[in-house]
């Protein structure tokens, strides 16, 4: 059988100049690469925006906005210097679908004989807007995918990629039938496509460990801009356990991109990657990226027992469900402080019970906040809190009740988020279908804090994003006031207001 050079690549960054712009490998393309090594294929991982990280161009001067990375005669060296047969583009959100069309159009330049694959979180979400625009002739949305009507992309793979782009790239460089590979998305005709479903991992045991070794780690490293806002150390390693998360809230794509039914990796499988990694890359900190990594307590506490062994600080950037094991729940956060687990974020979105239940879909009773944190605390973690604003339907009263409940939680830090419609979603369909954008913006605006939909109250995106920052800042000052020696055990010595708007 006739292998193939493939190049894994990521879109350089959209961002805000002289702000925090966060950066990390990309787990999905380091698993992927392994795959495909293993299956005797010669691979290279690259990353523009790592590689071209000092490399700011502004496109909008009014916002701040930047774009971070390599230039297209960079990016096409890369591309000419490996000549590969496949080029793979992962995009996670549609924000950085520009640099991706880009990327595509250098890549034909160089050889219109290379295979372009779009994948990641992005191209699922399209699928399912565009599944919904066949039977809603009122939603908005376009009647075809829109990546697939470029010309220098030949293919879309949805859903987890790992198995069938082994797959898939086996029957292009074998000129195999390629149609029924789970998770194909490909162009046919006016409108027309193969759409095949995508498969499941069901036993996460089967992936490999990361390639970390094919990306340039000490760059991530020395940038130090991983995914939680104040890291004990810059030598991060960002580990997933499990996929899938039992919710369905409005404004995430998860169940549809993981599924509902969580699948975890066994407790060896994850600590032969952590043991090892942690000594290869001399690694100072763990963050779990998993959805939510609490739901089976279970799994979590054999996980627990091996952290504890390792002696290393770890968190969970990407926020916990707060009702999870009420009953036993101080008992599950003693454990995770046990083990080294020195921060806990815990997902609240919202103050408001209407919003949480009829807006977010979000089985959360407003109550059991309070408690959740007061538990976290105890333990001895520092308590980090989500928050969104700015959802459809939702009221000015109700969000200034969400914002005044923050301030009196107790949670050390806290994160408010301007609700951004990602496509795929709930939220998404709706905002298209109602016409709830700002006027002269659109999800291609989307980044960290930009508003991008009407909200009440606000005359402008403008104004409800000056309100989020100051609303930011201040709460987090609310730490320095009522407990110096804490704050600065959270931020270190010499924080203030400019360096907390942008860890939080």
């Amino acid at each position: 059988m006739k292998k193939g050079k493939v190049l894994l690549i990521t879109p350089n960054l959209k961002g805000i100049g002289g702000g925090v712009n966060r950066i990390q490998p990309s787990l999905g393309l380091m698993l992927i690469a392994q795959v495909l090594k293993d299956d005797g294929h010669i691979v290279k991982i690259h990353d523009p925006a790592l590689e071209g990280w000092n490399n700011r161009k502004v496109i909008d001067p009014v916002n701040n906005v930047v774009t971070i990375g390599q230039s297209d005669n960079e990016i096409s060296k890369v591309i000419s210097d490996f000549s590969p047969d496949v080029v793979a583009i992962s995009v996670l959100f549609a924000n950085l679908l520009d640099s991706a069309h880009n990327i595509a159009g250098l890549i034909k330049k160089v050889n219109k004989n290379i295979k372009v694959v779009l994948g990641g979180n992005h191209i699922s979400n399209a699928i399912i807007d565009y599944k919904w625009a066949k039977t809603d002739k009122n939603s908005n949305l376009p009647d075809y995918i829109v990546d697939l009507e470029n010309e220098n992309i030949d293919m879309g793979m949805a859903g987890e990629g790992e198995f069938s782009m082994r797959d898939l790239i086996n029957g292009i460089m074998n000129n195999n039938d390629i149609s029924k590979i789970p998770g194909l998305v490909k162009k046919i005709g006016e409108k027309k496509y193969i759409i095949n479903p995508a498969s499941r991992i069901h036993d996460l045991n089967v992936l490999p460990r990361p390639a970390r070794y094919m990306v340039n780690m000490e760059g991530y490293f020395k940038i130090g801009a991983f995914h939680s806002p104040k890291s004990r150390s810059k030598r991060v390693l960002s580990v997933m356990c499990s996929r899938g998360c039992p919710e369905k809230c409005t404004f995430c794509t998860t169940p549809e991109m993981w599924g509902q039914k969580m699948r975890w990796r066994s407790t060896e499988h994850i600590m032969n990657e952590i043991s090892n990694d942690c000594k290869d890359y001399k690694i100072g900190e763990i963050q779990f990226d998993d959805d939510t990594i609490t739901v089976d307590k279970k799994k979590l506490f054999a996980l627990c027992d091996q952290l504890e062994k390792l002696g290393l600080p770890w968190c969970t950037p990407n926020g916990t469900k707060v009702n999870y094991h009420l009953k036993n729940q101080l008992e599950m956060y003693k454990t995770m402080s046990n083990s080294g687990c020195y921060q806990i974020t815990l997902a609240c979105e919202s103050a408001v019970q209407r919003v949480l239940d009829n807006l977010i879909n979000k089985r959360l009773p407003v109550e059991t906040i309070l408690p959740s944190i007061e538990n976290a605390k105890k333990a001895g973690m520092l308590v980090h809190t989500y928050w969104i604003i700015g959802y459809p339907g939702e009221t000015y009263e109700e969000i200034q009740q969400t914002v005044d409940f923050a301030m009196n939680c107790g949670a050390d830090s806290f994160s408010f988020s301007i609700l951004n419609p990602l496509p795929g979603t709930p939220i998404y369909r709706k905002v298209m279908k109602d016409n709830l954008f700002w006027p002269g913006r659109s999800y291609n605006d989307m980044l960290f804090r930009s508003s991008l939909i009407k909200v009440d109250g606000f005359s402008n995106p403008v104004e409800f994003e000056k309100f989020v920052n100051d609303t930011n800042i201040k709460a987090n000052l609310i730490l320095k006031e009522k407990d110096p020696k804490r704050f600065e055990y959270k931020y270190g010595k010499g924080a203030n207001e400019s360096s907390l708007a942008k860890q939080t």
